[in-house]
């Protein structure tokens, strides 16, 4: 059976990056969270409780329909991304519990950007401000469903989020920027707090890390810490899948 790989962080800490020489230095597959292949995110995908007319089924869930739509054709439903957090936890954790069934047959490596822990997150916690107990009660079963696999996490850490996130700000386009800072600064975790434009992106970012890395802690299978300011801490991650190599070696 090949290795999971998590990788997580936040925008800019080098997620894609790292992701990417992993595929190519373990010869496995890399799914980015916005591929319409991905076996487990739903980038774009919509849960209809009525049979659809119309679009893709990808999936039947919790009574319900997993749909994708084509360019032109109206979305019917409610993208999986904006349920209630009680109702998506509950359809994600049983793509996982299918998908982990399916990955025991699995002889490459797979590689997943931030499918773990920033989906819980950026949905329980900067759009909706649910409790860090439900995140955690999220991101825990999840774990256990993937316990039996043995996944490593790999999470790239910002030291100064406030100095590098300008400078990944002004590298992307200026749709990605404007809807960036409208996610972070308009869902319910910044609006209660007051939090706007860049700098409240930030202080929602630096929260974000901060709660990520305390939860990453009580996870019961193998995690590693980059240290990825500068983003390019590629020895670091050469030397990690050295030592995965010569532990999934061992009798």
């Amino acid at each position: 059976m090949g290795k999971l790989w998590l990788i997580e962080g936040l925008p800019g800490s080098g997620k894609s990056t790292f992701a990417e020489k992993i595929c190519a230095l373990k010869v496995g597959v890399f799914y980015s969270e916005v591929d319409a292949a991905h076996p487990v995110d739903l980038h774009e995908i919509y849960w209809v409780t009525e049979p659809p007319s119309h679009g893709t089924i990808l999936d039947e869930i919790e009574d319900g329909w997993l749909v994708r739509y084509d360019e032109g054709e109206e979305r019917v439903g409610t993208d999986v991304y904006e349920l209630p957090f009680a109702l998506h936890t509950r359809i994600m954790c049983e793509r996982w519990r299918r998908y982990v069934t399916k990955f025991e047959q699995e002889e490459r490596d797979v590689i997943f950007e931030c499918a773990l822990l920033q989906n819980p997150f950026t949905i329980g916690m900067v759009a909706q401000d649910v409790s860090l107990e439900a995140i955690e009660t999220y991101v825990q079963e999840i774990s256990s469903i993937l316990k039996p696999i043995e996944p490593i996490i790999v999470y790239l850490e910002l030291n100064d989020v406030a100095r590098i996130f300008p400078f990944v700000y002004d590298e992307r386009p200026i749709e990605w920027q404007q809807g960036f800072v409208e996610y972070y600064t308009t869902g319910s975790y910044a609006s209660k707090r007051n939090l706007v434009g860049v700098s409240g992106t930030i202080a929602v970012l630096a929260d974000r890390q901060r709660r990520e890395l305390t939860l990453l802690d009580r996870i019961p299978f193998r995690h590693v810490r980059i240290k990825n300011d500068e983003r390019s801490s590629f020895e670091e991650l050469t030397k990690l899948i050295e030592e995965e190599s010569s532990r999934s070696c061992k009798p």
